[in-house]
């Protein structure tokens, strides 16, 4: 024992602050496992010992690094701290709000927006207090330590992580949980730059299937959608995809949404062919990179042109296809994606501040949502006799709070908490009122006959519920699921499927059953009209997929060693281009 004391006493100066540094990342843990729908006192108290030991062993060694090579400003490891904390931060939030940790996948996304939140006094209060904190507790518990006794420190901080990289107790508990801890247990800053860092999938773009994918494709059913006889030959398909729309939202699945807050979605789900979809990505390219493509992977998706995309198929097949949104046309490069995956024109921001019927109604994120359909509805009847399809992307119910500012446009007003100052839940009010504004300018306009077909969906979902969390309790899982309706002039009789297992990767599929088009062989989902499909959800994260079929859940790690993981990952890594 004498022998490893000094080894031990090497902490006593600085474990006070090492353990107040490491109970941010502790609480991320505790939500993180909320989230994830982890459950088990064994677990969680595994899961939060593990975490809090190589959390105490990475700040410590952090703190001994610096000690060694001579770094002992207070106020500069003041400012380390800081970041450090803001990093778990960022952490926090993306939990909150999409259930998922700080990742690169995300990191892209962060240009393009609008951050004059940044400036609010409420955000730098916060991030001034966070300072005060961590310069308060550097500046009373830090103790100085010779460089023996940080050498020391930092051979005990890799011993303990050593016995977690080689030997993880965690792998002992019962899959998928295994997983998930032990993906929690790294530091932010060391999660994000493994996902930065480690080597992502590639691509297999083919035009027929190995047998071994065959054979993994069978087991999982896909690769096989097919027409169920509902089609018609529609002249005008029209894909509204409002921006972060979930079932939440709607009194129809939570009765604690007022009536009139969602009358016209509840009353598109009374009337024609509707369902709940299981979503597979958090932001909006990559959930329309999904839809469009039904393929799980979208970051491979777009990143190689769109092997296969519906939209392309409806090019081929006459259409003339167009993307209109209310934000920059430009955002993350979609005005250039997504004339790969099959637009004849994308028309955003930029090109509605040059048109002086809308510039005026621009602010925020882009253009209103009602103004985009009045839009919408006149390129439509320009092009009456046309073959068009419209894609749709709204921008007023954007989270946090939903567009503050309507630029003088009159709504009704909702009569019930929560909607009487800006929040998600009162753009979700606006956002319907904007729907059937639009449902009716079509019917003015003579274009809502039998060769028109309006599809109403939802980019990805919304988990913003600040601060509204009262709205949406109890939770439900249907809450994160995005609403899907097909809306036609004579509705369709066949109803759509209510497999908890469809998901936006049937989006695709249904559209071409829709028009009676033929199904190209790459496509993951199948129709919603096909009742009797039996359907797997691939839902691929920055380093890991969740793979759900009707027998259970599998968690696979992208960069596996196991054969059966390598099948998957081999799976939702190949497109099948059409011929």
């Amino acid at each position: 024992m004498k022998l490893f004391r000094p080894f031990f006493t090497a902490w006593t100066e600085n474990y006070k602050l090492l353990l107040l540094a490491s109970l941010p990342a502790l609480a991320l843990t505790a939500f993180g496992l909320h989230q994830l729908e982890i459950s088990g006192v064994w677990i969680w108290t595994a899961a939060l010992g593990a975490r809090l030991l190589t959390e105490f062993a990475f700040l410590g060694a952090c703190l001994a690094l610096l000690n060694l090579l001579g770094l002992r400003n207070k106020w500069l490891l003041a400012v380390l701290l800081y970041v450090y904390y803001l990093a778990t931060t960022a952490d926090f939030v993306l939990l909150w709000y999409f259930k998922e940790r700080f990742g690169a996948k995300y990191l892209d996304t962060l240009k393009g927006g609008d951050y004059d939140f940044i400036s609010d006094w409420r955000i730098l209060s916060y991030l001034g207090l966070v300072f005060a904190f961590c310069a308060f507790a550097v500046r009373k518990l830090l103790r100085a330590q010779t460089r023996r006794d940080s050498a020391r420190q930092l051979a005990v901080c890799a011993a303990v992580w050593a016995i977690f990289a080689f030997c993880n107790p965690l792998g002992l508990l019962q899959k998928p949980n295994d997983f998930f801890s032990s993906y929690l247990l790294a530091p932010s800053p060391v999660y994000t730059l493994r996902a930065v860092l480690t080597p992502a999938p590639k691509a297999a773009v083919v035009s027929a299937l190995s047998d071994e994918t065959a054979q993994t494709a069978q087991k999982y059913n896909v690769f096989n959608a097919r027409n169920t006889g509902v089609g018609k030959n529609y002249k005008r398909v029209i894909l509204i995809a409002t921006e972060s729309l979930s079932a939440k939202y709607m009194h129809r699945f939570n009765p604690l949404i007022p009536p009139a807050a969602s009358r016209t979605y509840d009353r598109i789900f009374e009337q024609y062919p509707s369902a709940t979809l299981h979503t597979v990505t958090l932001s909006t390219l990559y959930g329309l990179s999904v839809i469009f493509s039904s393929h799980p992977h979208a970051e491979l998706s777009y990143q190689n042109a769109y092997p296969l995309s519906f939209v392309k198929e409806l090019k081929k097949n006459g259409f003339h296809t167009a993307f209109l949104r209310g934000a920059h046309e430009d955002y993350m490069d979609e005005n250039v994606l997504f004339h790969q995956a099959g637009f004849d024109e994308v028309r955003g921001r930029k090109f509605f501040s040059e048109q002086e019927a809308y510039k005026d109604y621009i602010d925020w994120w882009g253009l209103t949502d009602r103004k985009l359909f009045e839009y919408a509805a006149d390129y439509l009847a320009q092009r009456k006799n046309d073959k068009v399809f419209l894609t749709l992307l709204t921008v007023d119910t954007h989270v946090p709070l939903g567009r503050d500012d309507y630029l003088g446009q009159e709504y009704e007003e909702i009569d019930a908490p929560f909607y009487n100052v800006p929040t998600m839940p009162r753009a979700y009010a606006r956002a319907g009122e904007d729907l059937a504004r639009f449902l009716r300018l079509l019917n003015e306009k003579n274009l809502m006959d039998e060769q028109t077909l309006v599809i109403v969906t939802g980019d990805h979902p919304s988990y913003s519920n600040t601060p509204t969390n009262a709205l949406f309790k109890p939770y439900r899982r249907v809450f994160d699921r995005i609403p899907f309706a097909v809306i036609t002039r004579t509705p369709q009789t066949k109803p759509l499927t209510q497999n908890q297992l469809a998901s936006q990767l049937d989006i695709a599929p249904t559209v071409l059953d829709l028009l009676n088009l033929p199904q190209p062989k790459g496509f993951f989902g199948h129709s919603l009209f096909d009742a009797d499909a039996r359907r797997s959800v691939f839902d691929v994260k920055e380093d890991y997929a969740v793979v759900t079929t009707d027998e259970g859940k599998r968690i696979v790690a992208l960069n596996s060693s196991n054969a059966q993981d390598k099948e998957i990952i081999r799976l939702f890594t190949t497109f099948v281009k059409p011929q």
